[in-house]
């Protein structure tokens, strides 16, 4: 959330954040995300190549409003859903809700 560009607090006040992506999040209007989560990367990600396949956990509280740069990964819960998590970069910038655990062969 602090490299994107705002976060709307629990009263409604905008924060602006570092802009380095385009990420708008909200803790007024909150939402709990939790859950085992399977990421296939669409960019590479701290050293990690696109298209490795890892596996991790979401939590959190805020929800997103606005997520305008491309997806970091194509991100699925436990049971093989597809949730809008996806994370997001932009150039060298990438960002998630995502906690890897490990790399899943």
């Amino acid at each position: 959330m602090a490299l994107g560009k705002a976060l709307i607090d629990a009263d409604g006040v905008r924060h602006e954040m570092a802009g380095l992506l385009g990420l708008v999040t909200s803790y007024a209007q909150r939402k709990m995300h939790l859950g085992y989560r399977r990421a296939t990367l669409l960019a590479p990600m701290g050293g990690v190549e696109a298209g490795a396949a890892l596996t991790g956990h979401e939590f959190h509280y805020s929800t997103i409003l606005d997520q305008p740069d491309a997806p970091l990964a194509n991100v699925t819960d436990a049971e093989g859903t597809a949730v809008p998590e996806t994370g997001s970069y932009r150039g060298r910038v990438s960002g998630s809700f995502f906690h890897m655990i490990a790399a899943t062969p």
